[in-house]
């Protein structure tokens, strides 16, 4: 099949998108839902009983997650609703953003649940999956994400 570009234009464009995500990027934390491990903390015997008995008390403990990555933000009010029509979610365009992130974070986002994400000294929660954003062999997701207030 023919293409109006060449594979070295098409390189080229690629290259450029990497270079201008390396460019603008910034950091964002990831925090996941914690992991919950339960300790059984076993009690020898009841006293006041001449069996040996065994108690179990169980102690919930949480163990934080998060993870740093490298993210175009977009803040903006030109987001309107046509732009979430794939979610099927009616939101305003207040306390929207947007970030633009790599496969890998893509895949950490989706992963488990995301609890929040961090930046700027705000917080976001996810309101979309990640939509694909190909530039022929560079490959990057937008996620829409909503100040948590």
């Amino acid at each position: 099949m023919s293409s109006f570009l060449s594979a070295s234009e098409e390189a080229w464009y690629a290259a450029q998108a990497n270079t201008w995500f390396d460019t603008f990027k910034r950091q964002i934390t990831v925090h996941k839902e914690p992991l919950k491990t339960i300790k059984n903390n076993t009690s020898p015997q009841l006293f006041g009983y001449s069996q040996n008995g065994q108690t179990t008390n169980q102690e919930i403990e949480y163990t934080p997650r998060s993870q740093s990555f490298y993210a175009v933000i977009k803040y903006g009010s030109d987001q309107d609703l046509d732009l979430l029509g794939d979610i099927k979610a009616y939101v305003t365009s207040q306390n929207l953003v947007s970030v633009i992130v790599d496969t890998s974070t893509r895949n950490y986002i989706n992963k488990d649940k995301t609890e929040k994400i961090v930046f700027d000294e705000k917080s976001y929660n996810t309101i979309s999956n990640g939509k694909l954003k190909s530039f022929f062999s560079a490959i990057y997701y937008e996620f829409i994400l909503q100040e948590i207030t």
